[in-house]
């Protein structure tokens, strides 16, 4: 059963309601707090408004006739105050994810057509430098999903956003759909993939909009030729039973198979905390300000002066540079500074953040938080880290099945258009280790390692020189093997006892 696009607002049921939740949460990871947060809104329209009375008072008639808009153009420069701690928790999986993975290679040492083949596919999908953004999308949405493709470049797979991936009801077929803007106009391009009596098809879409609302399908020759676009015709593949796209959900459950986000429950703890250091900053601005106060003699006798000059009373700092005072009373001008109490305010943030933390299941030490001075060993990393390390593997391991099924569907694809004859299984992917460790700790960690025997002298040179290319590594592998050769061969050269050899008779 397929989707229905005509005459309905974008994006269709029942995706619609999540698809307004993956856009809360992206906002909420962007920093756009205004957009979601009722007492940031309400800052912001009272300070538009402070502002517009502001400029309504002014002398100049430019401000006066603009007011509102200046105030609405300036308001973003308010006290309000974010302290994002969102986006660091949608982060942390990536960059400890992101640094760990490795090469990637087919499961055959002999096939080297199939290994060059899977060494593309990997280099064209830039997988190494679109992970990180990937596995971000994947916290912030939900989920997040792929796309085989096959162009000029070869085949490869794409990441694509939770909210452009519609499975089927029935499960035999998905869309992947997103908008194009073509000058004025609004178009709904859908790529749809329906298995169907043991083949595979492809088809491509295309529907005009007005506003959110797809009204009538067009011809997508037509609307290629009119936009000079290079758009793939539809395909039927022949014995392919399975989707050329997946999808990887996060933190799914059975009500919500397209899964959560790593961002839900902590949304309200991250207002709560803006909003206390808002409210500090405020009072700050309002009250920390040095004050001079001046006897009120002096203040009349300056004040009285400028009435003659400009014809009011006031007084400004300008005019305090130089002053008298009185010497029998002793009253001289003296600045008034604000002593405030903020302990309890600033306690108040950090159990917000502990408890951000928690709901989250980030370390604060991962975070940058509850950190001391002096070295740790790799280990003592761990420990402290430990929370949001289970957290990252939990992840890793969902997006190494995902990797590894978009690869082995690339070479599905690779052997239905290309006549190839490649084996058809999932490659091989290295993971290193999560933190970092200093040189002399993973020298001895490796080193053991193949002194014990479970690891071989290939993989421990291949560790201790992870930028080394294949060449390099297989060059260092057999130089250690003839050292060893010629450090096993070392005969003891052991000379007989010492004999006298002489003539029997010749003693007598």
């Amino acid at each position: 059963m397929t989707i229905n696009y005509l005459n309905q607002t974008f994006p269709p049921p029942p995706f619609d309601e999540e698809v307004e939740q993956i856009q809360y949460f992206r906002d909420l990871y962007d920093g756009n707090h205004g957009n979601i947060f009722p007492r940031a809104q309400e800052f912001a329209a009272q300070t538009v408004q402070t502002l517009a009375r502001q400029y309504r008072k002014s002398k100049r008639l430019y401000y006066k006739r603009n007011a509102q808009q200046l105030a609405e153009k300036n308001a973003s420069a308010s006290h309000y105050v974010i302290v994002n701690f969102a986006s660091v928790i949608a982060e942390l999986p990536a960059d400890l994810i992101n640094r760990s993975l490795g090469n990637i290679s087919a499961d055959t040492e002999s096939d080297n057509q199939l290994l060059e083949f899977v060494q593309n596919v990997s280099s064209v999908s830039k997988l190494d430098q679109n992970i990180w953004a990937a596995i971000v999308q994947h916290q912030v949405d939900g989920g997040v999903a792929y796309r085989i493709r096959r162009d000029g470049k070869g085949t490869w797979f794409e990441w694509k956003p939770a909210d452009l991936y519609f499975e089927h009801e029935d499960g035999l077929g998905a869309d992947i759909s997103w908008i194009e803007n073509r000058d004025k106009d609004k178009y709904l391009r859908v790529e749809r993939q329906r298995l169907e009596e043991n083949q595979l098809q492809i088809s491509q879409l295309v529907f005009s909009m007005e506003g959110d609302t797809v009204k009538k399908e067009i011809d997508i020759k037509e609307y290629a030729q009119q936009y000079n676009l290079s758009i793939p015709d539809e395909q039927v593949l022949q014995g392919i039973n399975e989707l050329m796209c997946g999808y990887l959900p996060n933190d799914e459950t059975l009500l919500t198979p397209r899964g959560r986000s790593g961002l839900r429950n902590i949304d309200l703890i991250q207002e709560e905390i803006n909003w206390t250091i808002t409210r500090d900053s405020v009072v700050f601005d309002k009250h920390g300000k040095p004050k001079l106060a001046i006897p009120r003699a002096l203040w009349d006798s300056v004040a009285n002066k400028n009435k003659s000059y400009y014809g009011e009373r006031f007084v400004r700092n300008a005019d305090l540079e130089v002053v008298s005072y009185d010497e029998k009373n002793g009253a001289v001008p003296m600045y008034i500074t604000w002593n405030a109490q903020t302990e309890q305010s600033f306690k108040h943030v950090e159990r917000l953040i502990d408890f951000m933390m928690a709901i989250s299941k980030t370390s604060p030490q991962a975070a940058g938080l509850s950190t001391d001075g002096g070295g740790r060993s790799a280990i003592a990393i761990l420990y402290e880290w430990i929370q949001s390390v289970i957290k990252a593997e939990a992840i890793k391991d969902k997006f190494d099945r995902a990797i590894k099924d978009a690869i082995r569907k690339c070479t599905i694809l690779e052997n239905a258009l290309s006549g190839t004859n490649y084996s058809i299984e999932a490659p091989v992917i290295e993971w290193a280790d999560m933190l970092p460790k200093a040189d002399s700790e993973r020298d001895d960690e490796e080193g053991n390692k193949y002194e014990k025997g479970v690891q071989s002298l290939e993989t421990t040179v291949r560790n201790l020189h992870p930028t080394w290319s294949e060449k390099a590594i297989m060059a260092e592998v057999e130089k250690i093997e003839e050292e060893q050769a010629k450090d096993s061969f070392s005969p003891t050269f052991i000379q007989p006892p010492k004999a006298k050899v002489g003539v029997t008779g010749d003693n007598e």
